[in-house]
Formats: structure tokens, C-alpha cells, sequence
């Protein structure tokens, strides 16, 4: 009785373990039927990872990424990037001579290549976006570090379409004001350097510096920054200072700039508006630095005026940006 006893309690006890262990099988069916039910849910509903345009099709169906440029027409290149150089006018002058050159003598080795290394081609083309497009978007191809047009891929179509398309872009208002920068900035050197070589020069400009009210100490006031050329310049002034003080503290660095400003040759630009609008020097002269939006700062741009600027200003169709500053005036004023 006493074996048959032993033997029962131990058959108890090795059912008592062995139940258990049912237990994790069913949870590894069940986890591997949701990994399964997860993996077909996602195969279904998110593309695979490293395909784009695959999944810009499922959630975007209706849009279209746009060809690269190097996939479209060489005509419709060329015209991509004249357009790109509008702002770049040493880069387009360069670009037209060397086209205009080529069109006339196509076979003239001289002119069907370029060197990549020379300091003319760092100093007009290397940096500017379109350059090295537009040249092969003519037919040149790369070899080592020269542009080559290889005599069996020239096309006089698309030299002329180049050289026709440049035409326009130096025609354009983009390159045109351009151009007036870079000569605008070669003046405004030489007027910086006046006060070091003319005696006279450093009166006048000491004259004008003499009607600035005198700065705001301990960081009062608005502070004010004027861009001449390469050279930012910065003082503090009073929100009751008017805008003719900051034109006279410009005197003080250039001692025709003032007379330049108010016959509109120049103009100021205020950088904190958009799109970019001339301030009318002489008809805000008198008005307090909070009307004019240049508190509590303000950061002007002295350049070349845009032709229409210069002719009649009242006449310019822009919509200025909104009103910046405390209290200043409403832009239609401006």
C-alpha cells in the first residue's frame, strides 16, 4: 500500500511539472501568428523601405517628382541655366565671349577647351551655379580637370541657342543691377580710401560727423547697421533721432555719399522689408527713426538706386512688406 501511494504521488507531481510547459508553446504560436499577421500588414500597407517613389505612389498619388535637369533637352538646359547666371554678370560676359568665339571658329581647337585650373576660369566661373552646366548642356564633357568639345559632338544649334540665350540674359534687370553693384562697390572703395590720402576729404567728413547727435551710452537706443560694400557699420541712436542723423553719420565715412542719397543716384535699402524698396532720403529726412521702422533697430543697405528709382520713384509699382518696428509708420507711406 505504502509503494502504491509513493507511486500515485509521484505521478501527480510529474503531471503537476509537465502542464506548464504546454504553456509556452501556445505563446510562441501565438507570437509568431501576430509576427506574421505584422509582417503581412506592413508588406500591404508601407512599401519597403529604400523605395521612394514607391511610397510617394501610394500616399501622393497625384504628385510628380520632377526630372533632373541633366534629364531634360539640352535646349531646355541651356535656357535653365542663363537664367540661373542672371545675377552673375563677369560669369555671363565671360560665358558669351567664349560661345560667341566658338560659334564663329567651331573647329578651332583653342576654343573647345577649357581649363578648369587656370585663375581666369577660378576667378569668373568655378563658384557660380550654371556655369559648368551651361557648357555641358553645349556638348563638352569632362576630362581631368579641363571642360573639352570634342569635334564630333559639336552642334551649331545649340551654340547659337547659347549664345542667343546669354544675349537675353544680359538684357535682363537681374544682370543689370548686378553690374551696377560691382562698379557701385569699386567706387565706394576709392571714396573709403579718399580720407586717408585728402586732407579736405577728412574735413567734410569730420563736418558731417559734428551734426550726429551724440550715442546713446549703456546700450540705450536703437542700434543701427548700414552694409557699404564689403564693410558693416554700426551706432546707437535715440527713437526720437531722425532719419537725417543717420545720413549725416554716413557722410562721416564717405563725404558725397549724402548729396548721392538725396539726388537718388544711391539709395538706402531697408533689409528688415520685403521685397526690396529704396526709403526716400530726402522726403523722410525729418521723420523720427520709430517712424521709419528702424526701432528698436534697424539694418540699411546702401546701393546703386534701380533705374525706375531714379527717374521718378513715386511712380514704382511695388507692394511693400508689412510694417516692422514700435509704432512705425504703415508701409504704404514709405
Amino acid at each position: 500500500r505504502n509503494t502504491a501511494t509513493a507511486s500515485a504521488a509521484s505521478q501527480r507531481r510529474a503531471t503537476a511539472t509537465t502542464k506548464p510547459k504546454a504553456t509556452p508553446k501556445a505563446t510562441k504560436t501565438t507570437t509568431t501568428k501576430r509576427a506574421a499577421t505584422t509582417s503581412t500588414t506592413n508588406n500591404n500597407n508601407i512599401p519597403a523601405r529604400g523605395k521612394p517613389q514607391d511610397a510617394l505612389a501610394t500616399h501622393h498619388p497625384d504628385v510628380k517628382v520632377p526630372e533632373k535637369l541633366e534629364n531634360k533637352s539640352k535646349e531646355e538646359q541651356i535656357l535653365r541655366c542663363t537664367d540661373r547666371l542672371k545675377g552673375y554678370p563677369l560669369a555671363v560676359d565671360t560665358l558669351y565671349k567664349a560661345l560667341s568665339a566658338l560659334k564663329k571658329e567651331p573647329y578651332n581647337a583653342k576654343f573647345r577647351k577649357v581649363d578648369q585650373t587656370s585663375a581666369g576660369y577660378k576667378k569668373a566661373l568655378e563658384a557660380v551655379p550654371g556655369a559648368e552646366s551651361l557648357l555641358l548642356a553645349v556638348n563638352f564633357t569632362k576630362k581631368n580637370r579641363a571642360l573639352v568639345l570634342e569635334y564630333y559632338n559639336i552642334d551649331k544649334a545649340l551654340l547659337y541657342l547659347g549664345v542667343s540665350a546669354l544675349e537675353g540674359a544680359r538684357q535682363s534687370s537681374e544682370y543689370k543691377q548686378a553690374k551696377l553693384m560691382i562698379e557701385f562697390t569699386k567706387q565706394l572703395k576709392a571714396i573709403q580710401l579718399q580720407s586717408n590720402e585728402s586732407e579736405q576729404e577728412a574735413v567734410k567728413r569730420a563736418a558731417f560727423m559734428a551734426k550726429c547727435p551724440s550715442e546713446p551710452e549703456g546700450g540705450r537706443g536703437a542700434l543701427m547697421q548700414v552694409k557699404m560694400g564689403d564693410e558693416t557699420f554700426k551706432r546707437r541712436f535715440d527713437s526720437d533721432d531722425v532719419l537725417e542723423d543717420v545720413i549725416h553719420w554716413i557722410g562721416g565715412h564717405g563725404s558725397v555719399i549724402p548729396e548721392r542719397l538725396l539726388q537718388r543716384e544711391w539709395c538706402l535699402i531697408d533689409l528688415n522689408r520685403t521685397p526690396r524698396t529704396p526709403i526716400d532720403c530726402k522726403g523722410h529726412s525729418k521723420k523720427t527713426l520709430q517712424y521709419v521702422g528702424c526701432w528698436p533697430s534697424g539694418m540699411l543697405e546702401l546701393c546703386p538706386s534701380p533705374e525706375q528709382w531714379r527717374v521718378d520713384g513715386t511712380k514704382m509699382d511695388v507692394q511693400v512688406g508689412s510694417s516692422r518696428g514700435l509704432g512705425s509708420a504703415h508701409s504704404s507711406t514709405m
